[in-house]
C-alpha cells in the first residue's frame, strides 16, 4: 500500500503539455517547444509530450540566440516599413531558416521556404505547420503545384546566384498584385566577382544590376538600405525592396 507521502507525489505530477498551456499561455505550439528540446523541467530537458512532470518544479524554456539571417531581416522589414501580417511568403534560398523565422515573427500566415540543398532548415520549422518545406527545389522549379497560393511576399537570401537572373526564373509562380520583395544583394554574387568587394562603388554597381533585373521582370524598386549585419568575411550587403508592378 502506498504511504502518504507517495500519495502526495503522485498528486503533484502533471503533464507536461498542461502545465505549459497553464504557465506559457504566449506559446501558441509547445508542442514544437518540445520537439525542438527547449523544455527544462526540474533541470531536465523533456521532449516527450506524455512526460509527467512534478508541479512544483521549476520550468524554464531555452530561448536560441537569433540567426544572422533573421536579425538581418528584421532590419530591413523594419526599414522598409513592410506589414508581414496574415501574408502568404515564399523564401528563396531559405537554408537553416533565418528569413523564415523573422516572417513568422512578423506575423506571416505561411511561409513557402525553398532551397536547392537538403537537410538544413532547422528542425523547429520542419514542425511547424505555417511551413512548407521545399528543399531540393530549384527556382525554375517552382510552379502553382508546389505553391498553389499566390505569394504576397517574396524573400530572397541567395548564393552563387544573382537576383537579376534569379527573379526571371519566376514565372510559374502566382504573386498577389501588391506583391512586396525583399532581397538581399550580394554584390560578390551579383557581379560574379572573385572575392566579395567592400567599396562603394562596387556595391552600387551590384544594387544597380539587380534593380534592372528585377524591372525587367514587372517588379518596381521602391527603396534600398544597407544591411546591417556583414555577410560572410566581413562581405558588405544590402537590401533592395521591390513592389509587383501593375
Amino acid at each position: 500500500m502506498a504511504t502518504r507521502q507517495q500519495r502526495k507525489h503522485r498528486s503533484a505530477l502533471i503533464n507536461i503539455l498542461v502545465r505549459i498551456r497553464r504557465e506559457r499561455p504566449d506559446l501558441p505550439e509547445p508542442e514544437i517547444e518540445l520537439a525542438a528540446g527547449r523544455v527544462v523541467v526540474g533541470g531536465a530537458r523533456i521532449t516527450n509530450p506524455r512526460t509527467l512532470v512534478r508541479a512544483d518544479a521549476p520550468l524554464a524554456l531555452d530561448t536560441p540566440a537569433p540567426l544572422r539571417g533573421t536579425r538581418k531581416l528584421e532590419a530591413a522589414l523594419a526599414a522598409f516599413a513592410v506589414d508581414v501580417r496574415d501574408r502568404v511568403a515564399l523564401d528563396l534560398g531559405a537554408s537553416t531558416g533565418g528569413f523564415t523565422i523573422a516572417l513568422l515573427g512578423a506575423g506571416a500566415r505561411r511561409v513557402y521556404a525553398v532551397d536547392a540543398g537538403h537537410g538544413q532548415l532547422l528542425g523547429r520549422l520542419r514542425q511547424d505547420p505555417r511551413v512548407v518545406n521545399l528543399e531540393r527545389t530549384n527556382l525554375g522549379e517552382l510552379d502553382r503545384a508546389r505553391v498553389p497560393e499566390p505569394a504576397a511576399l517574396v524573400t530572397m537570401d541567395l548564393s552563387y546566384l544573382a537576383i537579376a537572373r534569379a527573379i526571371e526564373q519566376l514565372g510559374g509562380v502566382g504573386f498577389a498584385p501588391d506583391a512586396d520583395l525583399i532581397a538581399l544583394v550580394k554584390p560578390m554574387f551579383e557581379l560574379a566577382l572573385a572575392r566579395a568587394p567592400t567599396d562603394d562603388a562596387t556595391v552600387a554597381a551590384a544594387i544597380a544590376h539587380a534593380r534592372a533585373g528585377l524591372e525587367a521582370s514587372g517588379w518596381r524598386v521602391m527603396a534600398t538600405s544597407p544591411s546591417p549585419i556583414a555577410g560572410g568575411r566581413g562581405a558588405v550587403e544590402a537590401f533592395v525592396h521591390a513592389r509587383r508592378s501593375g
